[in-house]
């Protein structure tokens, strides 16, 4: 259901409040550390007037930095020299953070918006219970591609090893999607633990990489829609505003094949310094007006049910950013490796390198 604005206003004067009793003297945060929050979070993947909105509401001064693979905030936690008070990693990657005690586990007593969440991405194997995690956006990876230079409908990842298109390839400089392409192509799950078979996967990934111009995170829509590329693994939502401004020339596509379902999740690392901010802030965020207003602005899919029916009928029915149950049907969450992890890193390192 909708939150009452009267209910909103409690929940943001509570906040401020909060914030304010830090300021004059809590024990983790002092006066100056506590009108600050330091957030780190996938490129493009919080609009600049939600974080204006937070602050001119809180007087907390938010300074965003940003990464474009699970593996570099993994990285980062792990160096224990990171300042973050709030992440978003993927699901797989809450299942890594979480038993290394890099994640701080939540008080959902301080989340009432929590109730705005869809079932449907709670509670999932990865996080149960959502002790450490609470769901943010979600989508899909697939193929964006020009339809003016590419022959025929793409309906296959078999597309992003076609020889036709050398030099015109993008693939995510994404280990796990990487792989999870060539291994759905050789009709393998994204999550295949079996060594033979993750070698000809890279095999297959080597033979590919004289066709791929570029290993791109950060930038593949903008390469796509620029011209610089005809094909593109990508995730969905910047993939659906390149289709949205140009439909007659861009189409998205999860595979026959199948494709990866995921969930960006929010979380706070286990040394956070601005707790009440970090709080605030995802109190704010499960709003459904302030979640709309996220959805809107990257148009990727909101985990807050209640916000869907605000946004507009434009990205709320585009099966790009809503995909239909057929497509999610065909498609898997990506699971932690564990003991298997080393070795994909060496292959992908090796891919890479020649």
């Amino acid at each position: 259901m909708r939150r009452p604005a009267a209910v909103v206003a409690i929940l943001a004067l509570a906040a401020m409040a909060a914030l304010a009793a830090a300021g004059c003297g809590g024990a983790s945060e002092g006066a100056r550390g506590a009108r600050r929050l330091n957030v780190y979070i996938w490129t493009n993947y919080l609009p600049a007037e939600v974080v204006s909105g937070f602050e001119h509401r809180t007087g907390v001064r938010v300074e965003v930095d940003t990464y474009s693979s699970n593996e570099a905030l993994l990285e980062k936690l792990q160096s224990g020299v990171a300042d973050y008070d709030l992440v978003v990693p993927s699901d797989y990657m809450v299942q890594v953070l979480a038993p290394q005690r890099l994640l701080r586990p939540l008080d959902r007593r301080r989340l009432p918006g929590f109730a705005n969440l869809d079932p449907r991405l709670l509670d999932r194997k990865f996080d149960p219970g959502n002790r450490f995690s609470i769901p943010y956006l979600w989508g899909t990876t697939g193929i964006g591609y020009d339809r003016l230079k590419v022959s025929g409908p793409v309906d296959s990842w078999g597309a992003l090893f076609d020889p036709r298109y050398a030099g015109r390839i993008l693939m995510l400089d994404d280990m796990r999607e990487a792989f999870g392409a060539a291994l759905l192509l050789a009709g393998r799950s994204i999550n295949e633990r079996d060594p033979a078979t993750l070698r000809r996967a890279a095999a297959t990934l080597q033979a590919q990489k004289r066709l791929v111009r570029t290993y791109n995170s950060a930038d593949f829509a903008n390469l796509l829609a620029a011209g610089d590329v005809d094909l593109a693994q990508g995730w969905n939502g910047e993939l659906a505003k390149v289709v949205a401004q140009d439909p007659r020339r861009f189409a998205y596509v999860v595979p026959k094949e199948g494709g990866t379902l995921w969930i960006d999740s929010l979380a706070i690392p286990s040394t956070a310094r601005h707790l009440d901010a970090a709080y605030a802030f995802l109190a704010y965020l499960l709003e459904p007006p302030v979640a709309a207003r996220v959805a809107s602005g990257v148009r990727y899919a909101t985990a807050n049910r209640t916000a869907r029916q605000l946004l507009a009928p434009a990205i709320r029915d585009d099966p790009a950013v809503y995909p239909p149950p057929a497509v999610l049907d065909r498609c898997e969450l990506i699971e932690d490796l564990g003991a298997t992890t080393p070795l994909l890193d060496r292959l992908w390192t090796e891919v890479k390198a020649r």
